[in-house]
């Protein structure tokens, strides 16, 4: 069934349920920068929140809840809608990915251009980010005309960068994006 774009249910439902995912995960994603030192410096919770101070460490904070909404969105609201599941896969990867990529080029531009560092200016980039993320993957779900193979391809991408997250959490490449500004540190 060819969904109509903004002018059925299913397409309203879609956008609204994405939209609003906007400040939920920017709250959950702000909530889960404390957590790790909450819990007590947990290894289970500092693979899903920041461990330091990094900016990929920081990046955990829209993957994993953004991964988790267009999970949920598809599993339990909008499954019964019958979209398309890879169309749906591909963009998620879309967003999982997009609004990362802008997170870390606002941070390395302003801080690069301007030569300070602002916590406003951060958390303005990861909200950003996250709308990004998901008006992306909104407004490209009725554009893609994939193959089961695309979605395949995408799905594979989403895991490698969650795994990457995962593994980098203990093991970082010994370069500045990894590297906690505040300790010199990198990983747990």
């Amino acid at each position: 069934m060819e969904e109509v774009w903004n002018t059925d249910r299913m397409g309203r439902n879609r956008k609204k349920w994405t939209v609003v995912g906007i400040p939920v995960i920017s709250f959950v994603g702000c909530l889960m920068h404390f957590i790790y030192d909450w819990s007590g410096g947990l290894t289970a919770v500092g693979l899903f929140a920041p461990v330091n101070e990094s900016i990929w460490e920081h990046l955990k904070l829209l993957f994993w809840p953004a991964l988790v909404w267009w999970g949920l969105g598809y599993l339990f609201f909008l499954k019964k809608e019958e979209i398309s599941a890879p169309r749906w896969i591909c963009s998620a990867s879309v967003g999982l990915f997009s609004g990362p990529l802008f997170i870390t080029a606002f941070y390395y531009t302003y801080t690069g251009a301007f030569g300070f560092h602002s916590l406003l200016l951060d958390i303005l980039s990861f909200v950003l980010g996250t709308a990004i993320a998901q008006l992306f993957g909104l407004g490209l779900y009725p554009k893609i005309k994939t193959a089961r193979s695309w979605a395949i391809l995408a799905a594979g991408a989403i895991v490698l960068l969650g795994a990457a997250f995962l593994v980098f959490t203990f093991s970082p490449p010994l370069i500045p994006l990894f590297e906690d500004p505040v300790t010199g540190s990198y990983g747990i």
